[in-house]
């Protein structure tokens, strides 16, 4: 049994120290449940020194102060410590969340018993459900304190009792000298929460020899001591409570390190390295740098306060002032507070406006409301927001439109080359307004490919007319509240666009352009087409209920434009409200026209090369229309053009040189700037088509196209109809009986409904036809037959492709082909009826860029044919037919297949020759256009050809 030293000394009593160590050894057998042995861990035993000078350092001269032998106790119950180390001197109270530690400690410990207080190794997790700042707790094992610690002399325990919402409770303690940790007698248990451990004192501190030494290595320390209790207030608080024990000992080096490692804010593990440190001068330099780190900290901490407190003053001297002159104002009779201020604002704002009845009303009875809300309310600041959009709106005011039709013209012709539609359309529109006197407005819908100039020709209108303009897109919207506005209800509500373009414009009559109205989307939060009913309705518009305002709003003065790559995914109803006008896009000779006069210039000036740095004669740029932009639009022949003078502007800085001359742009370079062509001819076959092909006419969302439709068919027997010649097989056996009427046909080509029906209906009637026009020809009542529409990776749709398919069918029965440079197009009906098709315009395009001399086209599309400009009805023969026997009469040679035996069953042909002296294309300087067209508009996107 190990015995302890036991001593008379001021710090420790014998019966405690014994007591401590019956307890340790009592729980540690208890929570081992084993023979109630000693057992010590191996660490080195520990002899209990005798030191002869104090265990708190040498005096300040350095001369050892005589103090009676102090033994040191072997055997400690531990408190851990978790947030800094205890340092000798500093009355503390330490927060314990665990209530089994402060019941142990109450029962086991009394008023001046002694624990020791060891700081645990690694950081806690600082989460605790009591709310409790836990500075002690309990560990699961001696091995995760420090080795140096503080005896605690115990002076209260309390508990904050059961019925508290926290648990746990506090000990009050006070440090008294360091003590290392030399072996574990007893672990944590469920009898003991806290472990018991060996512990030996410390070698004392050696101070410094000479006193003059002692107080210049102090003094740096004492001021910065000083200076940070001036500096903190709560740090000055602190240090008057352990002041007292600290007062007469400022010149021992050891006890103020202390005090000031105690006061300071640092790591847990840089005030563990100051309280184990045995060197005296390491100690101070480390206590210094801890306590200048706390310093600036302080320091920052003490200005932000001061700005703080400075800013705060301030305000509260504006508002003491604000108040005072309130109160002035008020005894002088010149008060005007904030609501007065607001009731004024927005009775001056509708002086000059005419405001409705209805609307009237509603704001004189939300400004009586604002007078009896507080300023300090939310209902306050919700009616002063509603106050505000309702005067601010233009009631009445109109911005004054241009009367001069010549002016509007000229401004037309100046913004736009073509579009002779929208042009007629606007000055249609100015001259009604000056008959009647009104600027009603009306709604056009301008339809055509991206980078036709749909959106700028909103601009152009506006500045024709005289109005303001105002641009909203409605690409992909899917909320109603875009257009009707939010209730009042929700927070951060605001009208809807109509609303915001009224207080945007300040008129009542502006151009508002709604763009991408083809690409509306629809979801759970409602349908915005549906929403824009009311609006696009002249004979509702005039009423609109915006969902914010709750008053009628007159929109009947708003000309509204709308923009759309296709029709087809506009409602019906909704496109029922407008004025189409559509815009095909532009020839060949209207973008030469237009890129020499207004592109080049732009992209020259835009790269910053000039316009005398470039070369770029006209048949680059006619190689560049034709090979690389061919779309409808020129927003791709913009962008070829500035990537050459992007590739020029680079040359010319590499080089540092403009002395060379201009940059010079032929065929043989063209490709080392803009790549290798984009585009070759449509045309498969260069030298007329085979038996079986049959060119026609399609329309895409960017343009026209032409598209082949190619059948070939297997009889029976083994003979392969249709096609080249060379890849038409021979009979393999002769053929020994007439085959059955069995016969089938596939169709490829990613076709879509319309025209698979297409499809079948072009086999039945030219089954049919067949049977009159041959009636030993029976291929097409027995082939296998596959109709193939190429380039399969592209959708098409549409029933106008009948007349071809039903021509390719025809061509493959009879192996014969049809006449060279021929197109043709028409819907077909099941008693061979051509009927009318869409998109002419598109399709002319298409077949002049192809070569075609020929076009069959339908007898009820000869208006639309004629509308064209002459110089695209150049070298262009179109016969008009009412029936499919004018298309067999036309499209085959007359020499070559079986002549119809009986008149045609339609109305007869009309033949529309070229112009003998077509109009004149379009020459350098006659587009009149500043590419406001093609810097706006839609993006591409993949196109579903429509026949």
């Amino acid at each position: 049994m190990l015995r302890l030293q036991l001593a008379s000394t001021r710090f420790l009593r014998p019966r405690l120290w014994s007591r401590d160590l019956r307890e340790a050894r009592a729980f540690a057998g208890r929570s081992s449940r084993g023979p109630r042995e000693e057992k010590v861990t191996k660490e080195p035993a520990v002899e209990t020194p005798q030191p002869a000078a104090s265990a708190t350092g040498a005096s300040a001269t350095g001369a050892s102060a005589p103090e009676v032998p102090r033994p040191v106790p072997q055997g400690l119950l531990v408190l851990p410590l978790l947030r800094k180390p205890a340092f000798p001197g500093f009355r503390q109270t330490l927060q314990v969340s665990e209530p089994e530690i402060i019941n142990f400690l109450q029962k086991e410990k009394k008023q001046g018993d002694y624990i020791g207080g060891f700081l645990i190794k690694e950081p806690f997790a600082d989460g605790d459900a009591s709310g409790l700042r836990r500075e002690a707790g309990r560990v699961s094992s001696a091995s995760q304190l420090e080795e140096v610690g503080t005896v605690l002399q115990v002076l209260v325990v309390q508990s904050f009792g059961s019925n508290q919402a926290a648990s746990g409770g506090q000990i009050t303690v006070m440090p008294m000298h360091r003590v290392r940790r030399t072996g574990t007698l007893s672990q944590p248990s469920p009898y003991v929460p806290v472990p018991a451990v060996v512990v030996a004192d410390l070698e004392p501190i050696q101070g410094f020899e000479d006193a003059e030494e002692a107080t210049t290595a102090l003094a740096p320390l004492v001021t910065l001591l000083q200076s940070l209790n001036n500096a903190s207030p709560l740090l000055k608080q602190k240090y008057e409570k352990v002041g007292q024990y600290f007062r007469n000992c400022m010149q021992d080096p050891v006890k103020v390190t202390d005090l000031a490692a105690g006061l300071s804010t640092a790591e847990r593990g840089e005030l563990q390295a100051v309280l184990q440190e045995q060197d005296i001068r390491e100690k101070i330099k480390k206590v210094t740098h801890l306590l200048e780190r706390d310093l600036n900290t302080a320091k920052l901490q003490s200005e932000v306060k001061s700005d703080l407190e400075e800013r705060v003053a301030k305000e509260q001297k504006r508002e003491v002032l604000m108040e005072q002159m309130r109160q002035i104002q008020k005894e002088l009779g010149i008060e005007k507070d904030e609501k007065q201020t607001l009731t004024t604002q927005f009775r001056d704002s509708l002086k000059d406006k005419v405001v409705p009845e209805e609307v009237q009303k509603v704001i004189e009875t939300e400004i009586s409301k604002l007078n009896s809300l507080e300023p300090s309310s939310t209902e306050f600041n919700v009616c002063r927001t509603y106050l505000e959009w309702l005067t601010c709106l233009p009631w009445g005011k109109f911005t004054g439109e241009n009367r001069d039709i010549n002016k509007a013209e000229s401004m037309l012709e100046e913004d736009h080359y073509g579009l002779e539609d929208v042009k007629e359309r606007i000055l249609e529109h100015i001259a009604v307004s000056f008959l009647k006197d009104s600027s009603q407005g009306k709604i056009m819908c301008l339809v055509g490919p991206p980078g036709v100039g749909k959106t700028s020709v909103g601009k152009s209108v506006a500045r024709a007319l005289g109005r303001k303009f105002y641009r909203f897109s409605v690409g992909g919207m899917n909320d109603v509240v875009e257009i009707k506005g939010h209730r009042r209800t929700y927070v951060g509500a605001m009208p809807g666009k109509l609303i915001q373009c009224l207080k945007s414009t300040g008129c009542g009559n502006p151009v508002v352009l709604i763009d991408e109205i083809d690409k509306l989307g629809r979801d759970m939060r409602g349908d915005p087409s549906s929403a824009l009913l009311e609006v696009l309705d002249p004979e509702q518009n005039s009423s609109f209920r915006d969902h914010y305002l709750d008053v009628p709003i007159d929109l009947s003065n708003i000309l509204f434009l709308c923009t759309a790559n296709v029709l087809d995914t506009i409602p019906g109803p909704l496109l029922d409200r407008m004025e189409v006008i559509r815009i095909a896009g532009y020839v060949f000779e209207e973008k030469l026209a237009i890129a020499s006069k207004y592109l080049i210039p732009q992209t020259e000036e835009g790269s910053g090369i000039g316009a005398d740095r470039l070369d770029l004669g006209d048949e680059v740029l006619q190689k560049i229309i034709k090979d690389y932009a061919r779309e409808a639009g020129v927003r791709n022949l913009r962008q070829l053009l500035e990537k050459v003078s992007r590739k020029v502007a680079l040359d010319l800085v590499r080089k540092k040189c403009a002395e060379e001359g201009p940059a010079k742009i032929n065929l043989e370079n063209l490709t080392t700037y803009i790549g290798q062509p984009l585009h070759t001819s449509d045309k498969l076959y260069n030298t007329g088509t085979p038996p079986g092909v049959v060119m026609g006419l399609a329309w895409t969302a960017s343009g026209g196209a032409t598209l082949y439709v190619e059948a070939r068919g297997r009889m029976p027997c083994g003979r392969v109809q249709g096609g080249l010649a060379a890849l038409t097989p021979v009979e393999v056996e002769p053929q020994v009986e007439k085959p059955k009427q069995n016969g089938s046909m596939q169709v490829t080509g990613q076709l879509g409904s319309v025209m698979s029906e297409s499809s079948s209906i072009s086999l039945t009637y030219a089954r049919l036809f067949m049977r009159e026009l041959d009636p030993e020809n029976s291929f097409l009542d027995a082939a296998n037959i596959h109709l193939h529409v190429p380039e399969g990776a592209t959708p098409k749709d549409g029933p106008s492709a009948g007349v071809t398919m039903t021509s390719a069918l025809l061509s493959s029965a009879l192996e014969q082909p049809l006449r060279e440079d021929l197109a043709m197009t028409g819907e077909l009906t099941l008693m061979g009826k051509v009927l009318k098709v869409g998109g002419i315009k598109e399709k002319v395009i298409a077949a002049r860029r192809e070569g075609v001399k020929t076009l069959i086209l339908p007898r009820q599309n000869e208006a639309d044919f004629l509308e064209l400009k002459e110089y695209l009805r150049a070298g262009l023969t179109a016969h008009f037919v009412d029936h499919y026997d004018d298309v067999y009469r036309l499209a085959f040679d007359a020499q070559q297949v079986p002549a119809l035996a009986s008149p045609s069953r339609g109305l007869p042909v009309v033949t529309v020759e070229p112009p003998p002296d077509p109009q004149p294309a379009p020459e350098e300087g006659d587009a009149g256009s500043n590419a406001l067209p093609w810097t706006g508009g839609l993006r591409e996107q993949p196109s579903m050809p429509s026949l």
